[in-house]
């Protein structure tokens, strides 16, 4: 096999498991930021890049508690794209500096934060914490 035909297949090979493995989610849009805070919506922000290797493999754990756990299914998970907004005024008052960052927020109030932790226990503990918010 000539190496082409190897990486169009990796490539082909590594984007079948993200469409299968989906959960239902909101894309940040500036204007809506003071409506979101003021929701008494329990929300997890997902800061992240469609690059990053780690916000995938985040994305794919997700998905998979969602389906072991249907109660993480009640949460609202807001999709913030890293490239967009991570310099903005509100990553810089949330004291996000990074990407593949999730915060937990219920009234405007942070509940929880996971930074770069692409590890299902942590990952469960923390959206355990988000359901008790």
């Amino acid at each position: 096999m000539n190496r082409r035909a190897f990486c169009l297949l990796s490539v082909s090979a590594l984007a079948l498991p993200h469409t299968a493995m989906a959960y239902s989610s909101v894309t940040f849009r500036a204007d809506e930021w003071s409506e979101l805070r003021k929701s008494d919506q329990t929300l997890v922000l997902n800061f992240r890049a469609k690059w990053s290797l780690t916000c995938q493999i985040k994305l794919e754990m997700i998905a998979k508690l969602i389906a072991e756990n249907p109660g993480y299914g009640r949460l609202t998970f807001v999709d913030i794209d890293w490239d967009t907004f991570g310099q903005s005024q509100m990553t810089q008052r949330m004291k996000v500096t990074r990407r593949s960052t999730l915060v937990v927020m219920k009234g405007g109030q942070e509940v929880a934060r996971i930074v770069n932790e692409p590890y299902e226990r942590k990952m469960r503990a923390f959206l355990d914490q988000a359901l008790a918010a």
